[in-house]
């Protein structure tokens, strides 16, 4: 169960105790009936909270394959073009010594690969007019179907994909920041109530027994092992790689990944060690919806993340 799961079961089983033995206890004015609502309220504020994750994913994966595509395009125009031309004739040598300042950036990164594109698309654009000028004039460079025009293309798209993972960024923190102050807001409700039946159960060996229907050894859980980012990657890009926030997961003895395949599975059967550098897990099929999870474990228990979905599409 997710940290707000944990919270909710026990409000649940709080308020079921309190309806069977002492109906009329309240806590600071509220009573029982009037705390159902903000402990059923955590399902409909964790499922913003999921939608805003899943919008985040497919943002994030949306600008993980696009620089993926202007990284195959940077690095095979640039040696396409290089091909083409032959250095022994003094114009043509001279348009290879000006990829030069291209071919000195590895694209590792999107700002890299960025700054390739910037540095390679000059030099191109001006051999593709050499190329055109010949007779009979020569075509213009081409590289795995694309052109010089496909990159300028990705290059212009390029900040809007990631303009949107800024935003969908956001939109995850604030529905987290409500998930947490609501749980935390029941928490303290809960533990309000459960010290007012410990002061009952001292005069009433009814509740003293009913208080073992509460749940309290989730207090020692292990922590979540959050989950960074979910992408597309491998070598076909049709794997999902996961990676996890740092310092979380803590006091767990074990920690797993787990998946299931949307209408193919009916649950999370599908379980990896978790390895804190990220796992790579797949492949998949273009149009299949994965869902992960992390689950934590030690002694008292299991705690799992919030799901995370990635559609899987066609790389461009």
């Amino acid at each position: 169960m997710e940290a707000y799961q944990v919270v909710q079961n026990r409000g649940m089983q709080t308020i079921a105790v309190i309806n069977e033995h002492i109906p009329s206890l309240s806590v600071g004015g509220i009573t029982a009936a009037a705390f159902a609502s903000p402990v059923n309220n955590l399902s409909n504020t964790a499922l913003v909270r999921d939608q805003a994750l899943t919008n985040y994913d497919q943002a994030v994966n949306a600008e993980h394959l696009a620089f993926l595509a202007i990284r195959t395009m940077v690095l095979a125009l640039a040696q396409a073009a290089k091909s083409d031309l032959n250095e022994e004739v003094p114009a043509e040598g001279a348009l290879i010594d000006l990829l030069g300042p291209a071919f000195s950036i590895t694209p590792s990164t999107t700002e890299l690969a960025l700054k390739r594109a910037g540095r390679l698309i000059p030099p191109l654009t001006k051999i593709n007019a050499y190329n055109a000028a010949q007779v009979p004039a020569r075509p213009a460079v081409t590289a795995g179907g694309k052109a010089l025009a496909d990159l300028q293309a990705a290059v212009t798209a390029q900040a809007a994909l990631e303009q949107a993972v800024e935003d969908r960024a956001s939109d995850v923190q604030t529905a987290r920041q409500t998930l947490e102050t609501e749980t935390h807001a029941v928490d303290r409700i809960n533990k309000r109530f459960y010290a007012r039946l410990q002061a009952e159960a001292r005069s009433n060996p009814a509740i003293a027994a009913a208080l073992s229907q509460i749940d309290t050894e989730t207090d020692n859980l292990p922590g979540t092992l959050s989950i960074r980012n979910v992408m597309q990657g491998g070598a076909s890009t049709l794997h999902v790689l996961v990676s996890y926030v740092n310092g979380t997961g803590e006091n767990a003895d074990e920690r797993f990944l787990e998946y299931m395949v949307e209408a193919v599975d009916t649950d999370f059967v599908h379980s990896v060690a978790v390895d804190l550098s990220g796992n790579q897990i797949g492949p998949f099929a273009v149009g299949q919806t994965v869902k992960i999870r992390t689950r934590t474990v030690n002694g008292s228990g299991a705690r799992t993340s919030a799901i995370r979905t990635l559609l899987i599409v066609a790389a461009p």
